[in-house]
């Protein structure tokens, strides 16, 4: 190819990318970022135009808006934009649950030279005012809590802990806390103060000892708070938590003579079956350490399984069989159901089954 050729080529390209781009237009916006000041939360929805001008000598169109939260809503004109005329982006933000500084962008395409254009909208929102159903939520007659549940969370049986959760007094008059019933002997609960005016707190202290309640997993045990309230004297509160049993640390000798238990399976599906059918099957539990095995607790997640294990204690070497029956009456579709074991081995104190089925009504 010659010199002269390669010139003509290279000339044609630069004129005619040079016109294509004579075609694209332009966009310009009087200002780039808004600042909403100081807003608050409770004050709603506030709203702002972004300004444009085609300062081009095509047709302006946005394309899109691309907000980058969910709480910025952007609006704008779906018209072209004719070349020396101005059109808007209307950007709306709430600021329900977003106290403190917020800055936030809103990204425009357009068929504009630049066309990827970045706005921002900022500003601090001071927090609503925060309100006794704020913070407590549960209403128990005129007394209001975190929630009637006081959740004192994953426990061991190492020792007794204490943790203590508020209660409010919501009415205008004095209610007082007479007794609290409790049969729990591993559960004591101590109430300060007793009689609460209008408006007030009290603090419940509870003092919860797992190894005395000699259970595992996910406990819940109900107390009575008697008192005056004229809307529910009697008031049940629970205290719940999820037990495990407490290991020291052992070194590689230690754990050398510990149990170890071992699942012939994890799982079991029972497949497709009808509403209403009784279904069963067998683990076997062996104990593969150089100790004891003793299995504390085989605890369901449902009421609709029902197991039987026909040893507690084993030796070492020793085989036991868990029997698990699966009631599928009143329910429907695909189901699963765990079956949590507890044992004094180290390394595997709760293994978990995983029981399916798919059930098909009649």
């Amino acid at each position: 190819m010659t010199k002269a050729s390669l010139t003509y080529i290279f000339c044609f390209l630069f004129f005619h990318l040079a016109s294509a781009q004579e075609k694209k237009t332009s966009i310009a916006f009087n200002y780039y970022t808004h600042d909403f000041g100081t807003i608050k939360e409770e004050g709603g929805i506030v709203t702002y135009e972004f300004v444009f001008t085609n300062a081009g000598s095509t047709p302006l169109l946005i394309k899109n808006v691309q907000a980058s939260c969910g709480c910025t809503v952007p609006e704008w004109s779906k018209l072209a934009v004719a070349s020396g005329n101005t059109g808007m982006i209307k950007v709306e933000f709430n600021p329900a649950n977003k106290p403190g500084p917020f800055n936030k962008s809103l990204t425009v395409f357009t068929n504009a030279l630049n066309e990827t254009v970045i706005l921002n909208v900022t500003g601090k929102v001071i927090p609503k005012p925060r309100r006794p159903t704020d913070d407590f939520p549960d209403l128990i007659g005129n007394f209001r809590m975190v929630s009637r549940y006081m959740n004192l969370g994953d426990i061991t049986t190492e020792k007794a802990i204490s943790k203590s959760f508020n209660l409010y007094n919501q009415s205008d008059t004095i209610v007082n806390i007479h007794s609290v019933n409790n049969n729990n002997s591993f559960l004591k609960i101590n109430i300060d103060p007793i009689v609460l005016l209008p408006k007030s707190k009290a603090k419940i202290s509870v003092e919860y000892d797992p190894a005395k309640k000699n259970d595992f997993g996910y406990v819940q045990d109900k107390i009575e708070l008697v008192t005056d309230d004229k809307v529910l004297p009697m008031k049940a509160i629970y205290v719940t938590g999820t037990i495990s049993k407490y290991f020291p640390i052992l070194s590689d000798d230690e754990l050398k003579s510990q149990p170890k238990l071992k699942l012939d399976n994890m799982s079991h599906d029972f497949g497709i079956i009808k509403q209403g059918d009784k279904v069963s099957t067998v683990f076997a539990i062996t104990n593969m350490g150089n100790n004891q095995l003793m299995i504390y607790k085989v605890k369901p997640s449902c009421g609709c399984t029902v197991t039987n294990l026909d040893k507690k204690i084993l030796a070492s070497g020793e085989v036991g069989k868990l029997s698990i029956t699966f009631d599928s009456q009143g329910k429907e579709g695909v189901q699963e159901k765990h079956i949590n074991i507890y044992s004094n081995d180290p390394t595997n104190s709760n293994p978990v089954i995983t029981l399916k089925a798919k059930i098909q009504k009649n």
